[in-house]
């Protein structure tokens, strides 16, 4: 049965959903209240210049983003590059693209080294990282690799990603990075590549569109939501200024306390879950 189905929130995850739905026959609605679908993903532009909002990169095992590209048949426009990594320390880039470059990588010492690169390959193979949550990333670098090696190496490469929140981030953070930057190597795949697509996520998303076009899917764009609420047997969708959508179903894809801002009718332990989540 064809329902009527609204997503608050452009971004990848909505409008991946809109992808599924349509596919299904659903008539589906995107709201979001900027000019541009995409949400964090999404580019900007300074005058002829466009470029991705913050950094995407995509590897070789990222199975479900490639699998998407292909959908939205962006498979031919991803372009491969072999890269190379370094770290700013002591006034000079030094390289760490390989196993030996990281061996010689001049501020730290040699047992330093070792267990910077027992680090790397513990966490490669943990599997069960729902412990890792309850474990500070700090705690548990310096556990495993040394308080030098974690002054040295890591903490300039959380706080450059993170920030100070870095702080109260889990253990499951590098965990996840790790394992996704290692990944190809389990594969047996010896060359370390990244890719994107020519454009950038700015052609990601104008393809996205194109293609939930395609399918019947409608957007209203600089619609700011006000409200969420049941309204008899279907949902309504208020926006500022006066206006009301109506829907069978409505999912909201905005960070955890907008949602329980949003949400009308929901439960005081469901508000409180939402709005205990830091984003």
């Amino acid at each position: 049965m064809t329902e009527r189905w609204g997503i608050v929130g452009g971004g990848v995850l909505g409008l991946s959903l809109a992808l599924r739905l349509s596919a299904l026959g659903h008539e589906v609605t995107v709201v979001d209240r900027s000019e541009q679908v995409g949400g964090l993903a999404s580019a900007w532009r300074i005058g002829d210049v466009t470029w991705d909002r913050h950094y995407h990169v995509t590897l070789s095992t990222d199975d479900q983003l490639l699998a998407l590209l292909a959908e939205l048949r962006l498979d031919d426009e991803i372009r491969w590059h072999h890269t190379r990594t370094s770290v700013f320390a002591g006034g000079r880039l030094h390289s760490v693209s390989t196993p030996v470059e990281l061996l010689r990588f001049p501020p730290l010492r040699l047992i330093d080294k070792i267990r910077l690169a027992a680090t790397l390959l513990y966490a490669s193979r943990v599997r069960d990282w729902r412990r890792l949550e309850s474990i500070p990333v700090a705690t548990w670098l310096r556990r495993w690799s040394g308080r030098r090696t974690f002054d040295e190496f890591w903490r300039p490469l959380l706080e450059s990603k993170l920030g100070e929140a870095y702080r109260e981030t889990s253990a499951a953070f590098i965990w996840a990075t790790i394992q996704r930057l290692t990944s190809a190597r389990r594969r047996g795949m010896t060359d370390e590549t990244f890719g994107s697509v020519a454009g950038g996520y700015a052609r990601v998303f104008e393809r996205f569109g194109e293609v939930l076009a395609e399918r019947g899917v409608h957007f209203r764009l600089q619609s700011r939501v006000e409200r969420i609420r049941r309204s008899g047997d279907s949902m309504s969708v208020d926006l500022t200024g006066g206006e009301t959508l109506d829907f069978d179903k409505v999912l909201v894809t905005a960070a955890a306390p907008i949602a329980a801002r949003l949400c009308e009718g929901l439960e005081p332990q469901e508000t409180a879950r939402l709005e205990a989540v830091r984003y």
